[in-house]
């Protein structure tokens, strides 16, 4: 029994000397493996903006400085259209989806300290979507992806104002996307709930929405804030209005008339006399 013993302990000790001599090994495979990474998974691009996809990789400095065995390759997932795709030490555009002509560039010089980032340009409202980035060298890859999300920054707002029997309209216009959060708020702010009338639609031709939202008073003097919310964007945009009422607008045009008059007045005298010294003539 004693002999038996022995002979487990010793059977023991072989195998934790194999097992520690197997973990260095294990974690130097580790370290040389492949391994692409996103930094920033969730992106947002504006219209007409540029925007670089970020994608590192990271393996052994030998395989990182030799570029001769490296494809990078760029692809949208929903349907494996290629974006940009690199092989041979130079740009393979020749399956490139005809979306992304002249509009892909990677930081070639940077692909030998793992950069295999891409910069998109003149963003567009289908560039929208999810994009692999997928690096292979030799027999070795490895992919990751990430979400770009359109947008683009609403105009400046503007206003129209119309006053009629049943109060005073006020309407402000603007252009954007994605579709806005929009609120009237009072002067100390109350949100505003009734006469709101606010419509977004979607122009599919510039990839943009038409919001129209206005606000219908019936009482004067009154002052409000129309509020629009660009969320992707963190955009806000507050525009207030004054308005005295319908007394100031009539004193106005009365005296816009009074002045009329008074020039028409003045330049018919100028005319008789200019005649009348004539005729004297």
């Amino acid at each position: 029994m004693h002999g038996f013993g022995h002979h487990s302990a010793e059977i023991r000790k072989d195998s934790l000397r194999q097992t520690f001599f197997l973990i260095p090994i294990m974690l130097w495979s580790y370290v040389d493996a492949l391994r692409v990474t996103i930094p920033v998974k969730n992106m947002a691009a504006a219209k007409g903006h540029s925007v670089v996809l970020g994608c590192e990789f990271f393996t052994d400095p030998g395989q990182k400085s030799d570029i001769s065995s490296l494809v990078v390759t760029w692809q949208r997932k929903e349907d494996n259209r290629v974006v940009h795709s690199f092989y041979f030490e130079k740009d393979q555009l020749e399956k490139q989806d005809p979306l992304y002509h002249n509009r892909t560039a990677l930081f070639v010089s940077g692909l030998t300290k793992g950069n295999a980032s891409l910069r998109l340009e003149n963003i567009r409202a289908n560039d929208a979507g999810l994009y692999l980035c997928t690096v292979s060298i030799n027999d070795d890859a490895d992919k990751a992806e990430l979400k770009l999300d359109y947008g683009a920054l609403y105009t400046e707002p503007r206003l129209i104002v119309r006053v009629n029997s049943y109060g005073v309209l006020m309407q402000y216009e603007a252009m954007g996307f994605p579709a806005p959060e929009v609120k009237w708020k009072r002067e100390h702010g109350e949100v505003l709930n009734n006469d709101i009338q606010t419509s977004v639609e979607l122009n599919d031709e510039k990839g943009l929405y038409y919001v129209q939202s206005s606000y219908t008073a019936s009482d004067t003097p009154l002052n409000v804030t129309f509020i629009l919310r660009n969320q992707l964007f963190d955009q806000h945009l507050h525009r207030t209005i004054s308005y005295a009422g319908v007394q100031n607008d009539c004193l106005n045009v009365t005296i816009a008339l009074s002045v009329v008059s008074l020039l028409l007045i003045l330049t018919a005298g100028t005319l008789v006399w200019i005649y009348c010294c004539k005729k004297k003539k």
